[in-house]
Formats: structure tokens, C-alpha cells, sequence
């Protein structure tokens, strides 16, 4: 699967070398989701350095910090099926954004289904690894997860962002995105809940 491709069923698919248009949404919207010009601060591999399937990256986009979770991978069912565990242990069903979480987690099994269903493009090479960009942006009055396709150059250390499909886009709490930031962020890296607080407020700069 050399051209990964957003969520058909509810989002056209449009790479734009990073500029993503997403429908209904304004120029705000636009410049949350634009990677071009995003600053790495620090990078995880996950689940490790030694069998990668992705990582997670602390980036900071304008005055915004983001966490992303870049995955290319071939196990992409047992990936999100580790992250659906993880969301249900931390927001159990009386716990404030609890819907968020059912939200999050549905959509993901929706990209999940949609990339499974992609047939590959007709003479290219065989590869099975879907690449996929999960991100929640704190955005002050906005805080969003975004999912979708992504387009990546290079290999291990050196993985770069290039551009993105138009993802699906949640607007969700923001008790929910600041929370999960620093859980994925501490699970990652195996932080303390302080310490992960604490990088993902440096990487906002001063």
C-alpha cells in the first residue's frame, strides 16, 4: 500500500504537500492541520526502538503542541486494538470524556476497515505496511484529534512528514485531548504523568 488514503467512506482524498483542506472548515482549521512547517522536539518509537511499528512525536505547529502517533505498519488491527485497550483502562464509562474516547476509538476502526478494504494501486510493488497519522492538537478553544493518511520519506531516525490525506477530524473536549496528550506521551516515552506534562509543556517554546 505505497498511497495511503483517508477514511473513504467520510473524507475525500486530497494530499496537498501538507496543506489540508478539510470540508466546512476555515482557514483556522486549515493552519491546526498543516504539517509543513512543523518543528520535531522529540520522537518515541513504538512499541520499541527494536520492533518498530510507528512512534510518537511531540511537535509543535505555529503556537500549538501536537501529539502525534505515526504509524507504519503491517499489524495495523493489533496496533489499534493495543490502543482501543489503553483508551478503555483510562476512561472508564463514568469518567468525564468517556464519550469522547468511544468517539476516538470508533473512528479508528473505521480507518482501520477502510484501509483494509484498499485494494493496492494496479503495478505497484507489494507493501503491506499502512501508514497512518494520528494527532491531538491542544488548540486553545479547539482542541481536535485528527486521522488519516500520511505520506513519509526516508527510514528509521530520519522518517519525515511530508504531507497527509485529508483526515477525519474530531472536535473533542479539551479535558479529553490534554489528558490523552500527556497519557500517550508518558506511555511512550515511560514518563511520570508530571514529567510528560511537563515536555509537552516545554515543546511549546516560551
Amino acid at each position: 500500500m505505497n498511497s495511503p488514503t483517508g477514511l473513504a467512506a467520510v473524507a475525500a482524498v486530497l494530499l496537498v504537500a501538507g496543506l489540508v483542506a478539510v470540508a466546512g472548515a476555515g482557514t483556522d482549521r486549515a493552519a491546526l492541520l498543516d504539517v509543513r512547517h512543523d518543528i520535531l522536539v522529540e520522537r518515541a518509537f513504538v512499541p520499541s526502538a527494536q520492533r518498530p511499528q510507528g512512534e510518537v512525536r511531540i511537535v509543535r505547529r505555529g503556537d500549538h503542541t501536537v501529539v502525534q502517533t505515526l504509524l507504519y505498519t503491517r499489524v495495523l488491527k493489533r496496533v489499534f486494538g493495543a490502543i482501543a485497550d489503553k483508551e478503555r483502562r483510562n476512561w472508564p464509562a463514568a469518567a468525564t470524556g468517556h464519550a469522547d474516547m468511544e468517539r476516538y476509538v470508533a473512528a479508528l476502526e473505521e480507518f482501520r476497515r477502510a484501509a483494509a478494504s484498499r485494494p493496492d494501486p494496479p503495478g505497484a510493488e507489494t507493501d503491506r505496511r499502512v501508514r497512518a497519522l494520528i494527532e491531538f492538537v491542544d488548540a486553545p478553544g479547539a482542541p481536535l484529534v485528527a486521522i488519516g493518511g500520511v505520506d513519509i520519506e526516508g527510514t528509521g531516525g530520519s522518517i519525515r512528514v511530508r504531507g497527509r490525506t485529508t483526515p477525519v477530524v474530531l472536535d473533542l473536549s479539551s479535558v479529553y485531548v490534554r489528558r490523552n496528550m500527556r497519557l500517550i506521551v508518558a506511555d511512550a516515552f515511560r514518563l511520570a504523568d508530571e514529567e510528560a506534562a511537563a515536555r509537552i509543556a516545554k515543546a511549546a517554546g516560551p
